[in-house]
């Protein structure tokens, strides 16, 4: 089983505009809500590929039961938290040339007796659980370092933590126990404080990061793919060229390729085909956190997997 664990939720709003123009009134020609935050995309994709996940998080008031709701309805598990406060709206605005806009609430407060109960109640989940996948930011109320909490539970338990998440929350966290993250090149230069500027600066310095026994370090690159990089080898990922209509999502569903695929016993190579189609077939689609699986069959194939020896 794996659990997605989505701390900060949220309705998530498109709307598809001819122009994006600030100081000026506009009519959407295209809205689309769905239930997001990074874990529900990534439960969504895996429930796509033909695994229900449990989903476990915070949510609150009627913006909490829109995506309770909305999850069911899907065949995903729910397994969140009701609080009192408010859970979050999250706006994304793309023009007629693809370009993205994104407004994001910062989410509620979580109190420590909410917290309390989560934990009460992930004890429980976490007895089926063989993979547990965690992304996105923190809400108010939760330590800075709670990703490195789960991270040294999963340890204890002798889970596989996959954690996808930036900026202070990821840093707090590299110190536990983690078997994969996934930061881009402006995510790990941040992470290491350092420029990256080419394929060779990034296996350097994600080879830095093995110090704090992440298993795997996997980078996503955009139009340019991905490389994975562990206490053994290299791995290169060359994708073809498609078109794409939304990025938002691309992310969270590569995340999602990637877990299904080491739940399923996957070789690492497929593990990493199956997580750069599911980015790309999201990327091919308007709607976010969505695959066509007769994509993915045809993008597996024509994806490109290298090993290297470590350098």
């Amino acid at each position: 089983m794996i659990t997605v664990i989505t701390f900060n939720p949220s309705i998530d709003t498109l709307y598809k505009l001819e122009t994006f123009e600030i100081g000026k009134v506009q009519r959407a020609g295209d809205v689309k809500k769905s239930a997001g935050g990074k874990g529900i995309n990534v439960a969504r994709v895996l429930n796509q590929l033909g695994h229900s996940p449990m989903c476990m998080g915070f949510v609150g008031g009627y913006n909490g039961l829109y995506i309770k709701d909305e999850i069911k309805k899907i065949g995903l598990r729910d397994e969140f938290i009701k609080i009192d406060g408010e859970t979050r709206v999250c706006l994304n605005i793309i023009d007629k040339n693809k370009v993205s806009t994104e407004i994001l609430e910062s989410g509620p407060i979580v109190e420590e007796n909410d917290m309390i109960k989560f934990e009460r109640h992930l004890e429980n989940i976490l007895e089926e659980t063989k993979i547990l996948v965690a992304s996105g930011s923190l809400p108010k109320g939760l330590p800075i370092d709670y990703y490195g909490l789960l991270g040294e539970i999963c340890r204890i338990k002798n889970i596989k933590f996959i954690l996808d998440t930036s900026g202070k929350y990821l840093e707090s966290a590299i110190n536990s126990h983690i078997y994969m993250i996934k930061p881009n090149i402006d995510e790990l230069e941040a992470l290491c404080k350092c420029n990256i500027n080419n394929k060779e600066d990034a296996i350097k310095e994600a080879y830095k990061l093995l110090r704090y026994n992440i298993e795997n370090i996997c980078i996503s690159m955009g139009k340019d793919g991905m490389i994975l990089v562990n206490k053994d080898s290299i791995y290169e990922i060359k994708i073809p060229n498609i078109k794409i209509e939304n990025t938002v999502g691309s992310g969270d569903s590569s995340i999602a390729g990637f877990a299904y695929g080491l739940l399923n016993d996957y070789s690492l190579k497929d593990c990493l085909r199956l997580s750069n189609a599911c980015g790309m077939s999201n990327a091919m689609n308007i709607k976010t956190g969505f695959i066509d699986v007769n994509e993915i069959e045809k993008l597996f194939k024509e994806i490109e997997v290298l090993e290297y020896s470590k350098i």
